[in-house]
């Protein structure tokens, strides 16, 4: 499965409104002739803590793109609630706490950028319940479109404060509850980043209970395991955690790549001799960071603007022609065969790996490089 992200090029996040619909329809049509099956239309939870009229108008928005993304012959995945998007957190005041900390993460909060941490909401009864109440009604407004086939959901979200894993079961199976008595057939995804396969125990309880995961945050990587630049080298990094992340959860995992984008892409040979290895290693999928850069007017706002190239990241220019790489990417990702022995670099079972991931994420690293 080969997907992308889809982050409105016209409107960008920072208004928290759904993707304007004609653009939409215009780039989903090109991304279906390049061979994407899926987008996914992160929905940020401020975006539906308006007024009641505003968060029908917000939630008519989302149907209309998705009508778009129907007509295109595509189909969609809600990232909902989306937290981590292109390297910056967004969240809704019932979050983070209240005081301001120049230490603290950068946060994108009531329209503009703030230095806060994270408030642990997992045991405050009253955030859940708001939250659960929020997600009901975009899960109730959308459910049974014809182009929705899935979610991702509680994307990052162990990251945003810690929680008890018995905590986090119980949220997780809330939210899943509020999809399931609508829809007992569309696939239900956990979103996670690399940083869980150092302490995984959680995880692997967690993942147990949905279709899959996607594992992302490849813009933030162990000391150590950086040593590899351009987009050669992240989709090889994509392979290798993704093959551990699949041994280790034992579930379909896709991986988000695009953040080697964000400097030179680098030399297109080497690019396609990574997808291979990336498409042989079977993994679910393949979700790209972004479909699409943002409009020139857009490049200095949140998130563009907080990270060097990262209106570069997109699969698609501005003239909605995909780059010069992309479509011998694509092809070399689907039509390259799985290989025999995809776990062949890792000697230990997934017990002695919780004795020390550290440890072991970044030997099984070097073992993985050398393998073929």
């Amino acid at each position: 499965m080969i997907s992308a992200t889809y982050i409105c090029p016209v409107k960008g996040l920072t208004s928290l409104e759904p993707p304007e619909p004609a653009r939409l329809g215009q780039v989903a049509r090109v991304a279906k002739n390049l061979g994407l099956e899926r987008l996914l239309l992160p929905v940020l939870e401020e975006s539906l803590l308006k007024t009641s009229r505003a968060r029908v108008s917000y939630l008519e928005g989302l149907i209309k793109d998705l009508d778009q993304v129907s007509e295109a012959g595509l189909t969609a995945w809600l990232i909902a609630p989306a937290q981590r998007l292109l390297g910056l957190d967004w969240v809704p005041p019932h979050l983070v706490k209240a005081v301001r900390d120049p230490k603290a993460g950068r946060v994108f909060l009531e329209g503009r950028l703030r230095n806060l941490w994270p408030y642990n909401w997992w045991n405050d009864l009253s955030i859940l319940q708001k939250r659960l109440k929020i997600f009901r009604e975009l899960v109730a407004a959308v459910l049974g479109h014809p182009a929705l086939t899935g979610w991702l959901i509680m994307d990052r979200a162990l990251e945003w404060s810690r929680p008890d894993t018995e905590v986090a079961n119980l949220v997780l199976k809330s939210y899943m509850a509020e999809i399931r008595e609508r829809d007992e057939s569309g696939s239900i995804c956990m979103g996670l980043g690399w940083s869980e396969l150092l302490n995984p125990e959680m995880a692997q309880v967690l993942t147990q209970q949905v279709d899959g995961v996607r594992m992302s945050g490849l813009e933030s990587l162990p000391q150590g395991l950086n040593s590899t630049t351009g987009l050669a080298g992240e989709l090889l990094m994509a392979s290798y955690l993704g093959a551990l992340s699949q041994w280790i959860f034992g579930r379909p995992i896709e991986v988000e790549v695009g953040w080697g984008l964000s400097d030179k892409a680098g030399d297109p040979e080497e690019i396609s001799e990574a997808g291979k290895r990336l498409a042989g290693q079977s993994l679910a999928g393949v979700i790209w960071l972004s479909l699409i850069g943002p409009e020139p007017r857009l490049h200095t706002h949140p998130p563009w603007g907080q990270w060097p190239g990262l209106e570069r990241v997109g699969l698609l220019g501005q003239d909605l022609e995909p780059k010069e790489w992309v479509e011998p990417l694509l092809k070399e990702i689907r039509t390259t065969e799985t290989r025999h022995e995809v776990n062949d670099f890792i000697d230990l079972s997934p017990e002695e790996y919780l004795v020390d991931p550290q440890t072991h994420l970044f030997r099984l690293w070097e073992h993985f490089r050398e393998s073929n």
